[in-house]
């Protein structure tokens, strides 16, 4: 086989034991009516537990996706009636049921674009839902947060996706990912305030520190509703500094190299803009 072949088929067996989405997209029908929002909440409730039911995906996008929505409804009672609703009642709807620990997304804020059409279904209704991401912004389920300096919440498992696969990461690597999103998420606030100080606005600020980046997206704690697990960054440094003193030095090393790395580009960024 071709690398190209061998990555289809890797990306194949990934999507249909549902630990990825392929190559970025994931599509599904759901044979049953689509509810507007605000409909009766025992109803609404339902409606959600209905669509996550159907849900096989072991993943969650992680940053941005384009969605689109096609309703499937009788044509005359949409026309003819006050039975429907408008259309972004139904896309409110579908949008909270899709996100959270039980959905594809963590948060609707991840909605880039959104496309809702309604057409004639010729029977019960229902509707269909493609979502397309970048192919390799997901993350494995379960997903905990973890506040970071820049006050943002990030998410991270104890296992990620390789080669069709989900592994296990040790406490090592577990402990060294959070330590690269604190350096950076600590590198940008500090570029940030520099910047301010030096006389940039807010947003000229924050448009220049993005050049120090990770690929970890942050959410405002707001936007993190259900189950997922919290943890504040304090508890995870107090846990990180016990787990740091039962085993390795290396850690400790990784982490003073990036700190010595981060200050280099600060006084760069700082020194040119």
């Amino acid at each position: 086989m071709t690398n190209f072949e061998e990555h289809l088929a890797m990306e194949r067996t990934g999507a249909l034991a549902g630990l990825n989405p392929m190559f970025g997209e994931w599509q599904h029908h759901f044979h049953f009516a689509p509810k507007p929002y605000g409909n009766v909440s025992a109803k609404q409730g339902e409606f959600r537990a209905a669509i996550q039911a159907e849900l096989t995906n072991q993943w969650l996008y992680s940053s941005n996706v384009s969605l689109e929505i096609i309703l499937h409804v009788d044509v005359q009672t949409t026309l003819e009636t006050d039975e429907t609703a408008d259309l972004d009642n139904y896309a409110k709807a579908i949008l909270d049921a899709i996100k959270g620990p039980n959905g594809i997304m963590i948060d609707d804020t991840q909605v880039q674009s959104l496309s809702i059409s309604w057409i004639n279904g010729y029977g019960r209704p229902s509707f269909s839902i493609s979502a397309r991401g970048s192919p390799d912004d997901f993350v494995l389920k379960p997903q905990e947060f973890y506040e970071m300096p820049d006050r943002l919440w990030y998410p991270l498992g104890r296992a990620l996706w390789s080669d069709g696969k989900a592994v296990n990461i040790s406490d090592l690597e577990h402990y060294l990912h959070l330590s690269v999103i604190e350096q950076i998420s600590s590198a940008q606030n500090r570029v940030r305030a520099q910047l301010r100080n030096a006389g940039h606005n807010r947003l000229k600020a924050y448009q220049i520190g993005r050049r120090i980046a990770t690929s970890a997206r942050g959410f405002h704690r707001s936007r993190i509703e259900g189950s997922f697990q919290m943890h504040s960054r304090s508890e995870w440094q107090n846990e990180r500094t016990v787990w740091g003193e039962r085993n390795a030095d290396e850690l400790k090393l990784i982490i003073k190299e990036m700190r010595e790395i981060h200050d280099l580009q600060i006084d760069f960024i700082t020194s040119q803009s």
